[in-house]
C-alpha cells in the first residue's frame, strides 16, 4: 500500500508541474484529470482503454497548433526493476510510450478530435523521446512569451523543475510531510537565476 501511494504522488508532482509549465507557456483550457467523453459509438481497438471514466492527467489548447486540443498522460517507471535490468533504456521509453499509445491514442484521436502525447519519465530523471520533445516546445512558448528568457534558460529550468517535483515527492515518502508545500507561480520566477545544466 505504502508503495502505491509513493508512485501515485510522485506521478502527481510531475503532473502538477507539467500543467503549471503549460499554464505559463500560454496553452489555453489547461485542466488536470480531465474525463474523456464517452465513446459507446466508435469501433476502437481491443488495446484501447473503453472505460466510461477515463481521465488524462494534463490537457490544453495549442501546444502542437494553434486550436489543436492536446491530451497528456504521465507515465513513471523504475528502469532497475529487477524486470527492466538487462534491457536498454532505449527500449524501456519506446515501450513505455508505445502501451500508452496503444491505451489512449486512437480514443482521443477519434472521440476526443484531439492529440494524444504519453510524458514517460524514469525514476532516476530521464525523459524518453516524446517527454522531452513537449518539454522544449513549453521551453520556446516560454521563452517567446517571455522577453529576456532565452530558450535554453527556460528548457534546464523545466527539466529542473519537473525532476525536482518527482525528488519532492520521494522525500516526502521517506520523512513524511511537516506541512503544506506553496504552489510555484512560475510567472514570479526569474530564469535568468536557473543556471543549472541539466
Amino acid at each position: 500500500k505504502q508503495w502505491y501511494q509513493r508512485r501515485v504522488r510522485g506521478h502527481n508532482e510531475v503532473r502538477d508541474a507539467l500543467a503549471e509549465a503549460a499554464s505559463h507557456a500560454g496553452l489555453k483550457a489547461v485542466e488536470t484529470e480531465k474525463v474523456l467523453l464517452p465513446c459507446d459509438n466508435h469501433n476502437l481497438p481491443h488495446t484501447a482503454n473503453t472505460a466510461p471514466i477515463t481521465r488524462m492527467d494534463v490537457y490544453g489548447v495549442g501546444l502542437w497548433g494553434r486550436l489543436q486540443k492536446t491530451y497528456i498522460d504521465v507515465k513513471i517507471f523504475h528502469p532497475e526493476a529487477q524486470s527492466y535490468k538487462k534491457k536498454p533504456i532505449r527500449s524501456l521509453y519506446k515501450y513505455h510510450e508505445s502501451c500508452k499509445k496503444k491505451n489512449y491514442n486512437r480514443r482521443v484521436v477519434a472521440v476526443e478530435q484531439g492529440g494524444f502525447s504519453p510524458f514517460v519519465m524514469e525514476t532516476l530523471g530521464g525523459l524518453a523521446p516524446e517527454a522531452d520533445r513537449i518539454v522544449r516546445t513549453l521551453a520556446g512558448r516560454i521563452s517567446v512569451k517571455h522577453s529576456g528568457t532565452t530558450y535554453i534558460e527556460a528548457v534546464s529550468f523545466l527539466r529542473t523543475r519537473i525532476r525536482f517535483a518527482l525528488l519532492r515527492s520521494t522525500l516526502v515518502a521517506l520523512r513524511g510531510s511537516r506541512r503544506k508545500i506553496a504552489s510555484i507561480d512560475l510567472g514570479e520566477v526569474d530564469l535568468n537565476l536557473v543556471g543549472v545544466g541539466v
